[in-house]
């Protein structure tokens, strides 16, 4: 299985635009108040920082995935926990983006509709594109899906313009200060962090390993750029009273719009949006932790996995009782406090030093032969 650089943009882009416009603009919004732009900039430079340790690491084993280097250069033992500890990460997000997805959905489409249903319209597509080609057919979607989600998101920010004041977004730093600023880039951080997976996905680059960082750099500047301007768009349009008090801000900012006078209801491009990260993300991970399983327990077939990865997670997405449960206690407690420091910054900065002084004594070894 292989891809290429731009696949790798794509799938890196989707995984972080789509999910980042719709969830995490609250607690930026809640945190910073109309300085949350701030925020994104600093979280982008937050996620550029995940980027630059991430492919520094995939550089030091090319063609092998987290499972292999990770190994190679913590030892068996001590490298088999760093899997785990990542694959708590893989394990735990699946169900909690089945279970997002479902709750939008459900709130703002469907009301009426059971939510199993729901779910298992989406894991049905999720399960057959991973089955039938694996990364290569997500990667293929990834980049008929990507264009596709940039143009309604600039369609929706074109839209919004009659509806901005920029008032909206004073007083600058005065209402929230330096730490608000920070707490509020920590959400968007850890969502637009998902730079993290090219750990896994580098070792499937069609061309060499050391060509494929600038693709990831580009993801994430692409879809930092994206949400930066529609948190601005947002704040603008809707205001700093109402919109921290929304689930889903960048959503309700598209039913204000009108044109012309009978233009409106522009959610289905938010939809549009919303459905193909999901999709594009879901697939991702089922295939990374299949696959990343599958390796780490030493099973040949990863496909396999797959049937028993999808019917688990679905029981769990049905455990959260409400969006509060499925969305804000995740955030808040896993994947803000733990993913973002621990899997997305601290373990790969671990893999990059423990493994640059490991290659320095190879090195250095083979000169002293």
């Amino acid at each position: 299985m292989k891809v290429t650089g731009l696949q790798i943009y794509w799938m890196i882009a989707i995984m972080d635009l789509g999910m980042s416009l719709i969830m995490t603009l609250s607690p930026g919004l809640q945190a910073a108040k109309q300085d949350v732009w701030l925020s994104i900039l600093v979280s982008g430079g937050i996620v550029l920082t995940v980027t630059l340790l991430v492919t520094n690491v995939a550089n030091l084993y090319p063609g092998q995935t987290l499972i292999q280097s990770s190994q190679a250069i913590l030892g068996k033992f001590v490298g088999s926990i760093v899997i785990v500890i990542y694959m708590v990460q893989w394990y735990t997000i699946i169900p909690i983006v089945i279970r997002q997805f479902n709750d939008l959905v459900e709130i703002l489409l469907l009301p009426a509709t059971p939510k199993l249903a729901i779910m298992l319209i989406m894991i049905a597509l999720v399960v057959y594109v991973t089955y039938a080609s694996g990364i290569e057919g997500i990667a293929r979607c990834s980049e008929v899906l990507g264009p596709i989600i940039i143009i309604m998101v600039l369609l929706v920010l074109v839209a919004s313009a009659k509806n901005i004041n920029m008032k909206n977004l004073l007083p600058i730093y005065a209402d929230s200060g330096a730490m608000a600023i920070i707490k509020g880039s920590l959400a968007p951080a850890s969502y637009l962090g998902h730079a993290v997976e090219y750990l896994m996905l580098a070792a499937f680059l069609s061309i060499p390993t050391r060509k494929g960082p600038p693709y990831a750099y580009w993801a994430v500047i692409t879809s930092v750029f994206f949400v930066l301007i529609s948190v601005i768009v947002t704040v603008a349009s809707i205001g700093v009273n109402l919109s921290p008090k929304m689930w889903y801000p960048f959503f309700e900012m598209t039913r204000k719009i009108t044109l012309w006078g009978f233009l409106e209801n522009f959610d289905p491009l938010t939809v549009v949006i919303w459905i193909s990260s999901v999709f594009i993300k879901l697939a991702i991970y089922l295939f990374i932790t299949a696959y990343g399983t599958a390796q780490f327990l030493r099973i040949k077939n990863w496909r396999i996995l797959i049937w028993f990865i999808a019917p688990v997670m679905i029981a769990f997405a049905l455990f959260p009782q409400n969006v509060v449960e499925a969305t804000a206690n995740y955030l808040l407690n896993y994947w803000v406090p733990v993913a973002l420091p621990v899997n997305m910054l601290g373990l790969p900065l671990l893999l990059l030093i423990v493994g640059k002084i490991k290659q320095r004594k190879q090195q250095s070894a083979g000169k002293s032969e």
